[in-house]
């Protein structure tokens, strides 16, 4: 468990300081390095799929008609975006079975009652819409936008906008369920970063 949550710290600083590190080599124009990288990390995550060589020739080709039509940078700047639609493919899927906000809530309740299970299907249908209008910002900033909107909003923004709607849920879920014991904020945070990992671990397993 300590290894999980480790690599889930990891990730997180990884995320969080990758747009410093682009915007750093696009303005030194070395915007090619994070394109090598990129693809070096997508190559090696699909490397044990079937016919794994043509995947790699697809994102070659790929990678190349992104760079002629929008430049080097386009590349390493995509890297959100592609978070940003894995985890809406992520909270929408679950919409067919169990809501990921409510995986996550029942850490808390194992046993919810039916109000709390819809108050969680729709909160994950929130952060659904929330992720798709990220997806939507982060496509015209990567191919259209400045490079100083790219990494302030990849940096700053997202991060705080993320922040935002949690403590607004948090909030408002004391005015909606005034007769819940619900976990302090903080509590809430450590239980998910606690335990979360068994639910992305599965979710990021079956998303494969």
């Amino acid at each position: 468990m300590l290894l999980s949550i480790l690599k889930i710290i990891q990730a997180g600083l990884f995320v969080a300081s990758y747009p410093l590190i682009i915007y750093f080599l696009i303005t030194h124009g070395a915007a090619w390095l994070g394109a090598v990288f990129i693809f070096g990390l997508i190559a090696w995550k699909i490397r044990q799929r079937d016919n794994w060589l043509w995947w790699i020739v697809g994102l070659a080709t790929t990678m190349l008609l992104t760079i002629s039509l929008f430049g080097v940078e386009a590349i390493p700047k995509l890297t959100p975006l592609l978070i940003h639609i894995s985890l809406f493919y992520i909270f929408s899927q679950s919409l067919n079975n169990a809501p990921l906000i409510e995986q996550f809530a029942r850490l808390d309740y194992p046993e919810l009652p039916p109000e709390i299970e819809i108050y969680c299907r729709q909160l994950t249908i929130l952060w659904s819409g929330f992720f798709a209008l990220n997806i939507i910002g982060c496509l015209w900033l990567t191919f259209w936008g400045k490079d100083t909107w790219w990494v302030l909003y990849n940096s700053v923004i997202i991060y705080s906008l993320m922040a935002t709607l949690m403590l607004g849920e948090y909030i408002w879920r004391h005015i909606r369920f005034p007769d819940l014991e619900i976990p302090s904020f903080s509590h809430t945070i450590k239980h998910i970063i606690k335990n979360g990992h068994t639910i992305w671990g599965h979710k990021t397993h079956d998303s494969h």
